[in-house]
């Protein structure tokens, strides 16, 4: 499977939720819902800051501070869509660096707890897909539980929408 791909599906899927979050209140957006992060807002950004953390980490940019932005910043649709576009944008400027031999290569970096971690650039790549995947699933279960229909995101919906491209 090919890794940008995967992230193709993730920005589509990506953006079919935050079409959906512009379809609902806003008061529903921010509302605490008792997730992994307080609100659908939350952890959307959530997602976001990860992908912006990791590809900014193997380009070699700084990135502290990106967990250090208040949720509340985003304090629009608008704001969001803004920063999922940026986001998006620095991983595809990140990804047409890469050659199958550089997917391949270790990379050193200090984990959460301080420890020096060696992980394949490829595995960290699917690691931050993984991420938003999971917090996806928690994303539908809350509009599930909340009574709004989640928008339908599937893999082969992908395939049927690039095919169209």
């Amino acid at each position: 499977m090919d890794i940008k791909n995967l992230f193709g599906y993730n920005w589509y899927s990506r953006r079919k939720i935050l079409k959906s979050m512009a379809e609902i209140t806003w008061e529903q957006v921010v509302e605490s819902c008792g997730a992994s992060f307080d609100s659908v807002r939350d952890i959307f950004v959530h997602s976001l800051q990860c992908e912006q953390y990791w590809i900014r980490l193997l380009s070699g940019k700084k990135e502290p501070g990106i967990f250090d932005t208040p949720f509340s910043t985003f304090s629009t649709i608008d704001t969001i869509r803004e920063y999922a576009d940026k986001v998006e944008v620095e991983t595809n400027e990140y990804l047409k660096t890469l050659s199958d031999e550089k997917l391949q290569s270790v990379f050193e970096f200090k984990g959460w707890n301080g420890k020096t971690n060696w992980n394949k650039i490829e595995d960290i790549l699917m690691h931050v897909i993984e991420e938003e995947i999971h917090h996806r699933g928690e994303l539908l279960c809350i509009y599930w539980q909340n009574d709004i229909r989640p928008p339908y995101i599937s893999y082969m919906g992908y395939v049927d929408y690039k095919s169209q491209e």
